[in-house]
């Protein structure tokens, strides 16, 4: 347990943190568009963007377990395994925004077809698309697993780089006129933009960052995270850095931020490290079972927040920033007792 309970950690820290940028979402873009308090909507940005890194390092640590030969159970089985617990998942989590959806918001329906469409081009809720990006790297993964298990560090660095660069490249202005290249986002190629991310996360599984260089990568995740809170949305942030490092999930300066969120994590919670005594038997016995829930806390989390914002239990979506800690302290708090408790059930455990 001791020795990938900073996997467990990092899970946590990374499916909260989502919950917290969909929580100050609304009012970091209301502050942006000038219309919420100045002061509400720069709190909103600072409790979001800093917080880019969460779907790559997720990613990373899906790949740092998946992709371990040591733990590959064979093509088959391994596929078989991922598709019972992806498949289900995404019906089910697609169809419950769907019928949610069209039961609140007056012209959201329109058939069938329509939903569908909206499902396969991510237009249901703003996080399942995350679903499918598992599921695609799950599907690619008999196909990298014996590569990695006759290569080295150097080679998996080298292919991670190479996948990484996709997506930065595809959005810097190198098109016809300076206009981005551009990725393609549907259910079928949501995977490609993370792939280097998923392989990173096995290239890095087990580099331990010297302590002397602790403090410059805690530098590096304050600096960059700065960065990205003040550039996002802004005017007066200048057009270059906008186009080559602009406040998305592609973007260079975020695939920076993952890296280094990751090796912090991986170098302070190991053994030995820093805040290794987070990592006590004692301590894991309430962390591990959140980290195994955090599909399920991740998928239902937003249904959550729909219900308190639309009845008005949670306040409204564009809120003070107070309100906004304690919306993200009660999404996560009701969300997570709801997951545990519905992995207990054998029916329903199967999409949690």
């Amino acid at each position: 347990m001791r020795g990938t309970a900073w996997i467990s950690w990092l899970r946590c820290l990374a499916v909260y943190g989502v919950v917290l940028i969909h929580t100050v979402g609304a009012t970091a873009t209301a502050g942006a568009q000038g219309e919420t308090d100045l002061v509400d909507g720069w709190v909103a940005r600072a409790l979001d963007l800093p917080l880019l890194w969460v779907v790559p390092v997720f990613v990373m640590v899906s790949g740092a377990l998946a992709l371990d030969p040591a733990r590959y159970p064979g093509a088959g089985e391994f596929l078989r395994r991922r598709v019972r617990r992806l498949v289900p998942a995404v019906v089910v989590w697609n169809l419950v925004y769907v019928v949610y959806l069209s039961l609140t918001r007056p012209g959201w329906w329109a058939g069938p077809g329509e939903a569908g469409q909206r499902v396969l081009v991510g237009e249901v809720a703003p996080h399942l698309y995350f679903l499918w990006i598992v599921l695609g790297l799950s599907l690619l993964t008999p196909l990298l697993v014996p590569w990695l298990a006759r290569t080295g560090r150097r080679a998996w660095l080298v292919a991670a780089a190479g996948a990484y660069s996709v997506p930065v490249l595809s959005l810097w202005p190198l098109g016809p006129g300076g206009e981005p290249v551009g990725v393609t986002h549907a259910a079928w190629t949501w995977w490609l933009p993370y792939l280097g991310a998923y392989l990173t996360g096995w290239a890095l599984r087990g580099v331990r960052v010297p302590d002397r260089l602790l403090l410059v990568l805690v530098l590096v995740v304050a600096a960059l995270s700065v960065l990205l809170t003040w550039q996002w949305s802004n005017p007066a942030a200048p057009t270059w850095l906008q186009d080559w490092a602009g406040a998305h999930y592609y973007s260079p300066t975020v695939a920076a931020l993952s890296v280094a969120v990751y090796l912090l994590a991986q170098a302070l919670l190991a053994p030995g490290g820093a805040l290794s005594v987070l990592t006590s038997d004692r301590v894991m016995v309430v962390v591990d079972p959140v980290g195994r829930a955090t599909l399920g806390i991740f998928a239902l989390h937003f249904l959550v927040l729909l219900v308190g914002t639309d009845t008005g239990v949670l306040g409204a979506p564009v809120a003070p920033w107070p309100v906004l800690l304690a919306r993200f302290v009660v999404v996560a708090a009701v969300t997570t007792v709801l997951a545990l408790l519905g992995r207990r059930v054998p029916g329903v455990r199967r999409v949690l």
